[in-house]
């Protein structure tokens, strides 16, 4: 049964760009935000911050920033992904939380600390938006779960969104973008996806 719902969710999910301007539940948007919270990062870094838009003022604003798409504007919310670029600094008190033992907590740090430290600002940053796009399947997957359209949207000016939201760019910037909201017509057409024999190969 977990299978088939699932299998329904990937096979129904599909951009959304006409939706109706109703504010989201609070309980639905809690529901999509948890998704994308407990999603899976390399190291356990989770280098993510979620920046949720309802305000419709905003939302235009927003909207023109990402080259005036209409889908922005018209949404129940937008989520903003953000990438951390901080993880240096919280990697350490991560690892302790988990409450595995000493030895294996200082095997852990010695191989993560050089790595993370030879990181500069550029590779840190590429490091975590790689991971933002990990919870963003979570988060748009969830959406359609709950009966929710989504769109993921990649073409805005992200210096021009860092600098609306007034982020300490040294520590965070914008990655990714879901809008989500009621759907004002909902078509699932058919998906057009390479075959298997294209994308997948079995190493025997």
């Amino acid at each position: 049964m977990q299978k088939e719902a699932f299998s329904k969710i990937i096979n129904q999910r599909y951009s959304c760009r006409e939706f109706k301007e109703s504010l989201l539940k609070r309980e639905d948007l809690e529901y999509i935000l948890e998704a994308g919270r407990l999603s899976p990062s390399s190291l356990g870094l989770e280098p993510w911050k979620f920046l949720v838009v309802q305000d419709s003022n905003k939302k235009e604003e927003i909207s023109k920033i990402a080259n005036y798409q209409g889908h922005v504007k018209k949404c129940g919310a937008i989520i903003i992904i953000l990438a951390r670029l901080d993880f240096e600094e919280y990697f350490i008190p991560k690892l302790q939380a988990r409450g595995m033992k000493e030895e294996e907590l200082q095997k852990r740090i010695n191989l993560y600390k050089p790595f993370i430290e030879s990181m500069n600002e550029d590779e840190k940053l590429h490091y975590a938006k790689e991971q933002t796009y990990l919870a963003l399947g979570n988060l748009a997957n969830a959406a359609c779960a709950i009966g929710l359209g989504s769109c993921i949207v990649g073409g805005f000016d992200s210096k021009a969104l860092d600098c609306y939201l007034k982020l300490d760019t040294t520590k965070e910037r914008s990655s990714i973008m879901l809008i989500v909201g009621e759907y004002e017509n909902k078509v699932i057409s058919q998906k057009a996806r390479f075959s298997k024999e294209e994308v997948i190969t079995f190493l025997d």
